[in-house]
């Protein structure tokens, strides 16, 4: 029997109050394959964004779909199917319609960052807790160079980051008190964010910081379902 779970993350933004709302759930099927299914708005920049992602048990990326508008015009829309040694993905997008790519991998990736917060957690499940210290996530993709993940949908792999664990920490949040893993991320030359992970072995995000969009993102609810 699969395991279902729902939550709601607010975006707020420094001095603004909420500028966006994203809803997802999460399914957890009999082989440990998970899914997040999420429908993002960012009311000020007026992006929307659905998203379907899927990682195996071990959190690495297998299939992820993702379609956004932006002030209500179609943007972009794609399928990336990851595999050990390739990623392929089947894209329509505004400006240039029908595109694909063929990449050939090194090693099967660590992540893929579709641009739904809620996915965004599914970044450091590769991380070495054992290890500690500041380590390099290398080999993962995200389908747009921009923070707010307004261009594309295009795979290009992310360099340049990485992730040092700040501590086990409590935290209290709208949607209740969690068991979390702090993180400090590093990425796109040097731009930091503190990301809080849930310890349950879904590594929900419960948390994320970010200084250069000036906002907190936050678990407001959380419902288990059937």
């Amino acid at each position: 029997m699969s395991r279902y779970r729902y939550g709601v993350i607010d975006y707020v933004g420094d001095g603004v109050g909420l500028r966006g709302r994203e809803e997802w759930t999460l399914t957890v099927a009999e082989d440990g394959t998970r899914t997040l299914r999420a429908h993002c708005r960012m009311w000020d920049s007026r992006i929307e964004r659905d998203v379907v992602h899927t990682v195996s048990p071990a959190f690495r990326p297998m299939r992820t779909f993702i379609s956004h508008r932006l002030a209500g015009e179609f943007l972009g829309e794609g399928w990336f199917v990851t595999g050990d040694a390739l990623l392929e993905s089947h894209l329509l997008l505004r400006e240039a319609g029908h595109a694909s790519q063929r990449i050939d991998l090194a090693a099967p990736p660590p992540f893929f960052v579709p641009h739904a917060v809620c996915c965004d957690s599914w970044i450091v499940p590769s991380y070495d807790l054992a290890a500690g210290g500041r380590q390099a996530l290398v080999g993962g993709f995200r389908s747009s160079p921009r923070p707010d993940g307004a261009t594309g949908p295009y795979a290009e792999e992310m360099t340049g980051i990485t992730a040092a664990l700040v501590g086990a920490e409590t935290v209290a949040v709208p949607a209740g008190t969690f068991a979390t893993w702090h993180f400090l991320l590093t990425s796109d030359g040097g731009a930091e964010e503190h990301l809080w992970t849930s310890r349950d072995g879904d590594w929900l995000m419960v948390r994320l910081r970010s200084d250069r969009l000036s906002s907190t993102y936050h678990l407001a609810e959380l419902r288990e379902g059937t």
